[in-house]
């Protein structure tokens, strides 16, 4: 059965959008006092900024997690919440004046410029935007995001591992519709690019460790990113890169694509799907997964309840990685024979300095170009 996106629009409670305006605080300041505020804005009317038929792993992964966190009986406590959902980022600000929005949540990262550009304007607004991590410049933004870098990382070299051809690549799904209508997608887009690159550098890594020579088959170096298909045709291309022998392909998709896997396995090719653990979840496409890199924004969600509690705003930002397991790569399933007790071991220790910031996987990127 065809997995379909989550839904990104929630009848939000109080505390839902309570937890929104701290943003997510990193792991080790869940407990601290606020010192850049001295108070949280309080209102009884909290906006849930989205963007129609968002296809953004971030934000639906995010929106699902607390739609979870909030179903449990002893958090429930519905207040006036109002949801906001636009085709435009230039829509937002005359959205949230009609709305008297005092605190928002902005899910979408390609708003994240535009709500920034509100957020300044209105510093009595309080804000928690996906993809605006680093602006502590403003008092009332807290950034969230997830750093799909690290286990893209991983699974850039368990697929040079495990590649029988010696050739690998990576794809990403391109929505023509929002093409064709001038619709910004550029925030997703440079965020594809990275988590892409990331399992490129895996591979070389692994190239260098090994003294090896995989090829990175699948990549348009035009862009110097992921090779770009169309939605409709994905699934036809998956399979005709398999034909050419490519045999472990990174695919960069909403989770509503993933039946575009079907078939692979019987190409003698595998997939690593983006964002989701999509072998879990679904029968149809196990055998053609590889393994996943995984978004887990449970504890981002237990941490905003938390702050909600204590009835103060976070002063961090929240990034998710390996190490507060906000990120991480998902088991191999049916090919867990292929990691052999090395490679088991090689992929536990590149995490490790991954964690400790051995590895740096932005200042790799910046160094190959």
């Amino acid at each position: 059965m065809r997995l379909k996106g989550f839904p990104i629009r929630l009848a939000v409670t109080a505390i839902t959008l309570s937890l929104a305006l701290a943003a997510c605080a990193s792991s080790s300041n869940t407990n601290a006092a606020p010192k850049d505020r001295a108070s949280a804005q309080v209102s009884k009317v909290f906006c849930l900024l989205e963007k129609k038929n968002s296809q953004d792993t971030r934000a639906a992964v995010l929106s699902k997690a607390i739609g979870d966190l909030l179903a449990k009986p002893e958090n429930k406590g519905a207040v006036k919440s109002v949801n906001i959902s636009v085709d435009k980022a230039e829509q937002i600000a005359g959205k949230l004046r009609e709305n008297s929005c005092a605190n928002v949540l902005s899910l979408e990262p390609n708003f994240s410029g535009e709500v920034l550009k509100v957020a300044k304007n209105h510093p009595d607004i309080n804000f928690a935007v996906m993809a605006a991590e680093g602006q502590q410049k403003l008092a009332n933004v807290r950034g969230i995001d997830f750093d799909l870098r690290q286990p893209a990382f991983l699974a850039g070299y368990a697929a040079a591992a495990v590649t029988k051809s010696g050739e690998i690549g990576a794809v990403s799904s391109v929505n023509s519709a929002d093409t064709k209508q001038g619709i910004d997608n550029s925030v997703s887009e440079n965020a594809t690019k990275t988590w892409a690159n990331a399992f490129r550098l895996g591979a070389e890594y692994y190239n260098q460790f090994k003294g090896s020579g995989v090829k990175l088959s699948a990549w348009d170096n035009n862009v110097g990113g992921p090779l770009q298909v169309e939605s409709a045709k994905l699934h036809e291309q998956l399979l005709k890169l398999a034909e050419q022998k490519i045999d472990v392909i990174l695919v960069i998709a909403p989770i509503g694509e993933s039946a575009s896997l079907e078939g692979l396995a019987g190409k003698d090719a595998l997939a690593i799907w983006n964002g989701q653990d999509v072998a879990a979840n679904s029968a149809q496409v196990k055998s053609s997964v590889f393994t996943s890199t995984v978004i887990d924004a449970s504890g981002c969600a237990k941490e905003l309840f938390d702050q909600a509690k204590a009835g103060w705003i976070a002063s961090k930002d929240y990034v998710g990685t390996l190490k507060n397991s906000g990120v991480k790569l998902a088991g191999f399933g049916d090919y867990d024979p292929l990691i052999s007790d090395s490679l088991s071991a090689e992929l536990a220790g590149i995490r490790s300095q991954i964690d400790s910031g051995k590895i740096d996987i932005a200042k790799l990127a910046a160094h190959q170009g």
